[in-house]
């Protein structure tokens, strides 16, 4: 598979083009929270390369104005074929977005209870010619049960059909849905429906919770899979050799799944064209852009450990740039007493 290849940009003389001088290695997934934080190791360090167009040679950083110039960055995958920003969250992962509400009610099953209070039913003697009514499902259909059978034996041997049974008491209709002969909950779009069509009771293998559960279908919702400063502005700094230039600096960037992953680095001016001076509010061109290397997303059982701090994230840190910085002699997965899991 060939390396993507970046591209630049010529505008009003120059020719702008990105070097991602430190690239990223590893890094600890820090999975769908908002607290635990897991920066990308080392951290990503882009130089802007500012050309002269009619010489190819580079410009002095003081003939630059770097007041409106940003960097944007987008997780791709690791073939740098398709954006991956966004990640589907189940709703079954263990995070503070996983307590969503549902609007469909929980299933009832009560298979087994119909079918225990069918056998006692077959087995008590019946003193009428009529077959015995099916068990209920509810204190409410229970009553009606009684009452019917209250009826009958006062009267005997009738034609006329036993009275309806009186209101289900207060308070045993839930909020939301109700309660069909059976006992199974509906939403109220189909309360219509049951009152026009009261046909047989179902049968027991009816009454068993549906296949196709709609809540199924939302398996979830979607997340940034890569969080943190995703814009980020110029600075100029020295380098170790002590050349001064236009650098980018993502020292806080998580990625939230584990896999392997590349970034993709876009830079626009969103100075004003005809006055460098102001702010452009409309819309602004990509001058450059790049893909990083590949880098891989651990797990937190089989993440090696945070990459050791390099000369150059330690040259940027002696001039203002908040990167982590791991002290002396603590290597790998090593802490010192009373220290936390990542002395960063």
């Amino acid at each position: 598979m060939s390396e993507p290849s970046p591209t630049s940009t010529m505008v009003n003389g120059r020719i702008y083009s990105l070097d991602i001088v430190q690239q990223p290695v590893r890094a600890r997934m820090c999975g769908f929270g908002d607290k635990d934080r897991r920066p990308i190791t080392p951290p990503p360090c882009i130089r802007l390369v500012v050309k002269d167009a009619s010489t190819n040679k580079e410009l002095d950083i003081n003939d630059i104005d770097t007041s409106y110039f940003v960097l944007t960055v987008d997780l791709w995958s690791a073939d740098a074929q398709k954006e991956v920003n966004l990640v589907r969250h189940s709703a079954t992962s263990p995070s503070i977005s996983a307590a969503t509400s549902s609007a469909y009610p929980p299933p009832v099953d009560d298979t087994s209870a119909y079918a225990s209070n069918t056998l006692q039913q077959v087995s008590m003697p019946s003193s009428y010619s009529q077959p015995p009514p099916p068990p209920p499902a509810s204190a409410y259909q229970q009553t009606s049960s009684q009452y019917h059978q209250h009826q009958y034996s006062q009267q005997g041997q009738t034609s006329q059909p036993p009275p309806p049974p009186p209101p289900p008491p207060p308070g045993q209709q839930q909020q939301g849905y109700y309660s069909t002969p059976t006992g199974t909950p509906v939403t109220p779009t189909y309360q219509s429906q049951l009152q026009q069509n009261q046909g047989p009771l179902l049968s027991p293998s009816q009454l068993s919770a549906p296949s196709c559960d709609p809540r199924s279908q939302a398996s979830g919702m979607f997340t940034r899979n890569l969080i943190g400063s995703l814009c980020v502005s110029a600075f100029k700094l020295t380098n170790p050799n002590n050349e001064m230039g236009v650098w980018f600096i993502l020292q806080d960037l998580s990625v939230r799944t584990e896999g392997s992953f590349r970034l993709k680095m876009n830079f626009v001016n969103v100075g004003s064209p005809t006055t460098a001076q102001t702010l452009n509010t409309a819309s602004a061109p990509v001058l450059a852009s790049c893909f990083s290397d590949k880098f891989d997303v651990y797990s937190a059982k089989k993440f090696p450990g945070v990459i050791e701090s390099t000369n150059l994230s330690k040259c940027f840190a002696t001039q203002g740039i908040k990167i982590p910085i791991r002290k002396d002699g603590v290597r790998g997965n090593e802490r010192r007493p009373g220290e936390g899991e990542d002395d960063e």
